[in-house]
């Protein structure tokens, strides 16, 4: 089968990129090799949407940042996902600090970001009292606000199948072929896909897949991260940095759109790109990096750690990498997304349109094309009222399957039939939070692996927790 573009990759940035393009009167499909979509950098990310005070004058990063993140009020209205306002703090120490604020004040005006302004001790304890009494000062960006980026991931895929994109799941790219002046043979396990175009947006294996097509124009590397989820008791409102290093932020105290909080993230370069295992080590760095924003930090609000990866192009200013191949043409790079890739993938999704369309792309716009995605109710917002009503209508959504998070089985079974629907154990918890809270799926887990066997017409046992040959279970003990 013919298409204009094939998107590699269905990560934030792949699937901002098919949101765009749903626009015109293209063929367009997105290949991701795993079971879901957002299932590797985006899930492991902190969600906060950077306003843009933070990168180097003249980057990409530059460009690319302020006017993406200035999308996601507008988008989140549109697509029907979580969004918070909270704030950012970058909060000082030294007198090497307080420059440092004044240098991303400076970036900010560069950048043209508007809400950043400089608090002193006094107005930063106001806003914050339990912050470390040390602090001499912060930089605050008042326009910050935070997502769950697996949640616009798969908001962005949902409207774009809803406008004829397709999605081609477990479809893991084995080869590349450019096929004259025009085509190009993207090859996977099982099927063929011809196509005009080709984006890369594989993340930290985006050199390799571009090796398949003979191109060796960068090279990437993991830059491996730990993470902890606390429970809903962290006594801050607003996203805390410290001043950042050369190439991190630093490590973080983020509250997220459920009323969670997340310490993150540590920054080691690693070789293995498939390495998202936490260390101890790493873990202690986060709860230090805690403390040292709120000295009253308590590890027993730590409910879970995981880890990451962030996908680093190497020699490339620390830099996005996004650009049509120098030596295959139609053959476009969206690699070197790491932070603040979440913030910029709307901004990256128009950038990259527009380089299809300086590389011969016809875009036509859809006459049809419907902006808007009316997601799945949430059960645990509703008033009353609003349950009572959706009990009445479906007794499934009398029943809770998630106590933590107030998940009934009828948002459950919805999640499942939705265009993208739910197909693994994570799935679930992805569009659900069923599993997510202070027991971690202690409770729920079997009950939604219940649901997805019989939604799904399968056996238990063929239920998966994430990736293919990931069952949780492996047989009857009894019955």
């Amino acid at each position: 089968m013919k298409y204009d573009v094939v998107i590699i990759g269905g990560g934030i940035t792949g699937t901002a990129i098919a949101h765009e393009l749903a626009k015109f009167q293209l063929k367009t499909i997105l290949l991701e090799e795993g079971t879901d979509i957002a299932i590797s950098a985006t899930k492991q990310n902190g969600g906060v949407i950077h306003p843009g005070y933070d990168p180097h004058p003249g980057t990409l990063k530059a460009k690319l940042n302020p006017p993406g993140a200035r999308m996601f009020p507008r988008l989140s209205k549109e697509l029907g996902f979580h969004i918070r306002h909270t704030g950012t703090l970058v909060v000082a120490y030294s007198d090497r600090d307080l420059k440092k604020v004044d240098e991303l004040l400076e970036n900010a005006k560069v950048n043209g970001v508007e809400g950043v302004e400089k608090l002193n001790a006094e107005q930063l304890r106001a806003r914050e009292p339990h912050i470390n009494p040390k602090a001499l000062g912060a930089l605050l960006a008042n326009t910050t606000v935070m997502v769950d980026p697996f949640e616009v991931a798969i908001a962005f895929m949902e409207n774009a199948m809803d406008n004829g994109v397709e999605l081609g799941l477990c479809q893991k790219v084995r080869g590349i072929t450019k096929r004259g002046e025009e085509d190009f043979l993207v090859c996977t396990e099982d099927k063929e896909y011809e196509t005009r175009f080709v984006v890369n947006a594989a993340g930290v294996h985006a050199d390799d897949v571009a090796a398949m097509a003979g191109i060796h124009e960068f090279k990437m590397q993991g830059r491996h991260g730990n993470l902890c989820v606390l429970d809903k008791v962290v006594p801050i409102h607003t996203v805390m940095f410290p001043c950042p290093g050369p190439d991190t932020k630093g490590i973080a105290l983020i509250p997220t759109v459920s009323g969670n909080c997340i310490i993150g993230s540590t920054a080691t370069m690693r070789e293995d790109k498939y390495d998202v295992t936490n260390d101890k080590k790493g873990i202690e760095e986060l709860i230090e990096g805690a403390r040292l924003l709120i000295p009253d930090f308590d590890e027993r609000w730590v409910i879970r750690t995981f880890a990451g990866q962030r996908p680093v192009a190497l020699d490339n200013g620390n830099d996005f990498y996004i650009k049509e191949s120098d030596t295959v043409k139609g053959f476009i790079h969206a690699a070197g997304i790491q932070s603040p890739g979440i913030a910029s993938s709307p901004a990256i999704a128009e950038y990259v349109r527009d380089l299809l369309a300086d590389a011969g792309l016809d875009l036509k716009e859809k006459p049809d094309y419907d902006p808007y995605r009316k997601p799945v109710p949430d059960f645990s917002e509703m008033s009353l009222e609003e349950q009572d009503a959706m009990i009445l209508q479906n007794p499934q959504w009398g029943k809770i399957v998630c106590r933590c998070e107030t998940v009934p089985e009828g948002e459950i079974v919805a999640a499942i039939h939705r265009t993208l629907g739910a197909r693994t154990v994570e799935g679930v918890k992805r569009r659900t939070r069923a599993g997510m809270g202070r027991c971690q799926s202690g409770f729920c887990q079997y009950k939604v692996m219940q649901i997805l066997s019989r939604e799904l017409g399968i056996p238990e046992e063929e239920v998966l927790f994430e990736e293919k040959g990931a069952q949780v279970l492996f047989g009857k003990v009894k019955g």
